[in-house]
């Protein structure tokens, strides 16, 4: 899906009537997000039925996407080249020449085994976690957290009386966590949850509007402070997190971030859909 998404996303005319998006069948430019916007796309797997719709999707990929998908059939490569960090996170290598200077695009995905989301930015790294409202875990909420989160966190959690929301709430923040060190590019091996804290600032007491912000808990190495995060629902269904870097915006840390997410069957139809804010069930 990483191909495909990509090059669907920076490749699509999209037509805007009355908060419903259509595509062309043809991939012309999409504009790109301003350095103020965060895109957020998402697709649902079941609602993608037809074996021809699949095999449009192949037709984006390159040779060697393909051989990584054990599909065989040769189809001319659409201009997008990706290649991985050193820590496995995938970007995209541009092909530059003397009269185009290409934008810096960054994106990453997230994917449930019912939903597949990719968050894309200009201008500076991202991460994105979605995870299933209703996931549940073989051992208990605060056994699992103890093995991975902060004191600090664990003491939040252990504060809440309801398991259920104590539940959901355990779920947001893992994903705070995993959309900060997909952001970094380490990923959990090089950024263990434990090494970290997520707060929420104490300036307002409502958690869905209040700063959220990083607190490293050792000698920071690669663990930065310098963030925005935004948490919002998709398909009622999961929570997703994102997180990227805010040099040289305004507001500096903590600042609201603005998300345009967008529900889609690719090359189908896209359709705007509001940036709902998680609240406790």
């Amino acid at each position: 899906m990483l191909p495909y998404f990509c090059k669907l996303g920076l490749k699509m005319k999209i037509h805007c009537f009355n908060q419903k998006m259509f595509c062309t069948s043809a991939l012309s430019p999409l504009q790109l997000p301003s350095r103020m916007e965060t895109h957020l796309w998402y697709v649902l797997p079941n609602e993608v039925k037809t074996q021809s719709l699949l095999s449009q999707y192949v037709d984006l990929l390159s040779p060697l996407e393909k051989d990584y998908l054990d599909i065989h059939s040769c189809v001319s490569p659409r201009s997008l080249v990706f290649r991985k960090n050193a820590h496995g996170k995938p970007e995209v290598i541009w092909e530059q020449s003397d009269d185009w200077h290409p934008p810096p695009l960054h994106f990453n995905l997230s994917h449930t085994s019912s939903l597949i989301a990719c968050g894309v930015i200009v201008g500076s790294p991202i991460g994105i976690d979605v995870e299933e409202k209703q996931r549940t875990l073989k051992s208990n909420i605060l056994s699992f957290a103890k093995r991975y989160f902060s004191c600090e966190e664990v003491e939040v959690l252990s504060a809440i009386s309801d398991p259920e929301v104590q539940r959901h709430e355990f779920i947001k923040l893992w994903t705070l966590k995993e959309a900060y060190v997909k952001a970094l590019g380490t990923g959990f091996s090089g950024a263990p949850f434990n090494t970290f804290t997520i707060r929420f600032g104490d300036a307002n007491p409502n958690p869905e509007d209040s700063a959220i912000v990083i607190v490293p808990l050792e000698k920071p190495t690669n663990l930065t402070t310098n963030w925005q995060f935004a948490q919002v629902e998709l398909a009622g269904s999961h929570y997703a997190a994102i997180c990227r870097q805010n040099d040289g915006l305004p507001g500096g840390v903590g600042a609201s971030m603005k998300v345009i997410v967008r529900k889609t069957i690719p090359l189908v139809e896209e359709h705007c859909v509001p940036s709902i804010v998680p609240v406790d069930d």
